[in-house]
């Protein structure tokens, strides 16, 4: 029993990373829905694997063993922190601090790139000086999320058009813009 934690948590370190900006395929423009299929539905399988592995335990009166556990849940815990939160991001934008920066030079074609914890779809400056990097997702060939990181400094991003963007202060002068 002693074996399945260890290798529970090593699997879902690796479907992270695989899930994760940091893939080699991640910033790529070609659509791979299949692997963006297999990934989604891996989860369930990890999720399903972790329960048996419980229920054996238990059955087992073996509750010890359960301490086990707590590197797999550790390790699904920091990647869901870092992926869903608020401080997450904020340690994202932070971590990418010269990657965003260096990006938010390039002109207005850049193609899709990743940049340091973030895959940019598209760079545009719609204000002079507050450069939008619309973010996109893993595997997902530029469909983008609507979600674009703005540099302004101090003072909210100005919106490009009339269209309302929800707009919150993350980091070291950088704002998260979202369409509603």
């Amino acid at each position: 029993m002693k074996w399945h934690a260890p290798a529970l948590a090593a699997v879902i370190a690796s479907w992270w990373w695989a899930s994760s900006v940091f893939s080699p395929l991640a910033a790529s423009m070609a659509p791979r829905m299949w692997l963006y299929d297999t990934l989604f539905y891996l989860r369930f399988v990890l999720l399903a694997w972790a329960m048996v592995a419980v229920g054996v335990a238990l059955g087992r009166r073996r509750t010890r063993d359960l301490s086990w556990f707590a590197l797999p849940l550790c390790v699904a815990g920091l990647a869901w922190i870092y992926e869903t939160t608020e401080s997450g991001l904020r340690f994202k934008v932070r971590a990418s601090a010269s990657a965003l920066s260096r990006s938010a030079t390039w002109p207005y074609d850049t193609p899709r790139h990743r940049a340091g914890h973030f895959i940019i779809d598209t760079v545009r400056m719609p204000v002079d000086g507050q450069p939008w990097l619309w973010i996109g997702r893993p595997f997902g060939g530029g469909t983008g999320t609507g979600r674009a990181l703005v540099r302004s400094g101090e003072v909210a991003p100005t919106p490009p058009d009339a269209n309302p963007y929800r707009t919150r202060p993350l980091a070291d002068g950088w704002w998260m813009a979202e369409m509603p």
